[in-house]
């Protein structure tokens, strides 16, 4: 028997735990945690565990399928990749003709291998509507503020030499869900020491807040009037940090005006948690330092997510929290930027963009300026401002991911064109024109930067096993561009990864 055991990292989430894969005469056959990796020392969950149960599932996706019937009756025709790539690309090709590059949207998942090579399809095709549902309510929020505030996402030193000594923890539950490499493991290690003291803001008790020594039962929405009296507490104390404040900060004295009356008092009122709860948490973050901010998506999956994102944000900059060991620590960024070739998005293309109104998402404020969701949908129903006539979704079941499905839906039957690449046959994909079954993790190369945006390590993330007839989306985006002959077609994507690896 031939057996090998290889090196990779897991990328059942986001991803970045180190994994020794075992490949029995080409199968797949166990994932196991690297005791050699930084992040997980060996650790693993059960998402990567089943890695081979999902590779070799029966209902699991194994050839190009083209409809034959009405749109959702199941019916479908097994065609070759060649014969399906072509007939796609030949009516995005008429579609962009007709009617502009713009009528054509593009929608994915978050935070997979292939996230950014959509982006580069979109702006080589010519199109600004591309989606993501994480650019508006799931930690694109945190990315934007943190930008527009330190420069750069912090994240939590729990590898360093120093320990932290306080962890507040805000609408997040790491020990039962912690992607990226840097959270779930490390975290549950910490507070084993004993020494730390953990501060969960949570409207239930979770299993994160049964560890620590102070728990906020917030009433679900209202975490900006918490962050705003714990504020109060920190600058009516005088227990802020003078130098970092004098040094790096600025609008400390509209802050403190603005925060005069948000008493602990007045926010209990509105969160529901005691007074006396709200100020020991601002006296404990920051007075017991180092403290590291250990922030979720509880805090944008929330009307009005991003000024709420900014409150919190303030509380590391006037506590000093920031960029110091056993604190929270802002990215080295050693993975290069990846090539999206933005500047072939056609002049004048911008403006056309849906959402293009909401300036963190799709206007000249955004990070990655992508589609707002709600105006996309309206556009495919309604044809307003125009009609969008066609949607690839990479790794994206809509259906039962954004808000308001069953609209969805309807908006889905209306289009000219849908491709759906995913695993398995999702409700989204049964909608599909044409239906194309994707790679999983272990069947693709990929080059990882963690944790998430941050950068401070490269990970190599290797193909062990072939499926046959299953394809990397980056591998089906390409065919696509080098049949419709668009800017950059020339490249694949083991060019882009040594682009990014040649900048760090």
């Amino acid at each position: 028997m031939c057996r090998e055991l290889m090196r990779s990292v897991c990328r059942g989430c986001h991803g970045g735990c180190g994994v020794l894969l075992t490949v029995d005469e080409g199968r797949l056959t166990d994932v196991a945690g690297d005791p050699d990796s930084p992040f997980n020392r060996g650790a693993i969950c059960v998402k990567g565990k089943a890695a081979p149960e999902i590779v070799y599932h029966p209902d699991r996706l194994r050839h190009p399928l083209k409809r034959k019937g009405d749109r959702g009756s199941g019916r479908w025709q097994q065609i070759s990749w060649d014969k399906a790539l072509d007939e796609i690309s030949e009516r995005l090709g008429e579609i962009r003709l007709e009617s502009g590059p713009e009528t054509v949207a593009i929608g994915q998942g978050t935070g997979r291998h292939h996230y950014l090579h959509v982006v580069r399809f979109a702006n080589c095709f010519g199109t600004p509507n591309w989606y993501e549902p994480g650019l508006a309510q799931c930690f694109h929020p945190r990315i934007t503020v943190s930008n527009l505030t330190y420069g750069a996402l912090p994240v939590g030193d729990y590898l360093g030499e120093v320990s932290p000594r306080t962890i507040l923890f805000w609408g997040h539950n790491p020990l039962i869900s912690g992607p990226d490499g840097e959270l779930s493991f490390p975290i549950r290690r910490t507070l084993a020491k004993g020494s730390v003291y953990g501060i969960a803001v949570d409207p239930r008790r979770s299993e994160t807040a049964r560890r620590c020594k102070l728990w906020l039962p917030i009433r679900p929405g209202t975490d900006a009037a918490l962050a705003l009296a714990m504020i109060h507490v920190i600058i009516s104390e005088q227990l802020h940090d003078t130098d970092f404040v004098a040094d790096w900060c600025v609008g400390f004295k509209e802050l403190a005006r603005h925060v005069e009356k948000r008493t602990p008092g007045w926010a209990s009122k509105i969160t529901g948690v005691p007074p006396q709860d709200i100020a020991q948490a601002a006296r404990v973050y920051a007075t017991r330092k180092p403290g590291i901010l250990d922030w979720g998506v509880g805090l944008e999956q929330n009307a009005n997510s991003t000024q709420t994102v900014r409150a919190v944000a303030i509380l590391r900059a006037i506590t000093g929290n920031i960029d110091v060991p056993g604190g929270d620590i802002l990215g080295m960024g050693l993975l290069g930027g990846y090539p999206v070739h933005r500047e072939h998005l056609p002049r004048g293309i911008a403006g056309k963009r849906l959402g293009r109104d909401f300036s963190l998402l799709g206007g000249s404020w955004a990070l990655m300026p992508s589609a707002h969701i709600p105006a996309l949908v309206q556009a495919m129903l309604d044809g307003e401002p125009y009609r969008v006539r066609a949607l690839l979704l990479l790794g994206s079941n809509p259906l039962v991911t954004v808000a308001d499905g069953p609209r969805f839906g309807r908006a889905l039957d209306r289009l000219d064109l849908l491709v759906a690449v995913d695993l398995f046959m999702t409700p989204s994909a049964e909608r599909a024109d044409y239906v194309l079954p994707a790679a999983y993790w272990p069947e693709i190369d990929q080059v990882v930067g963690m944790p998430f945006v941050a950068h401070n390590a490269i990970l190599f993330q290797r193909k062990c096993v072939d499926v046959p007839e299953c394809r990397p989306d980056e591998w089906i985006l390409d065919e696509l561009a080098r049949r419709l002959e668009l800017p950059g077609a020339d490249e694949r994507v083991d060019d882009c990864l040594n682009q990014t690896l040649q900048q760090s």
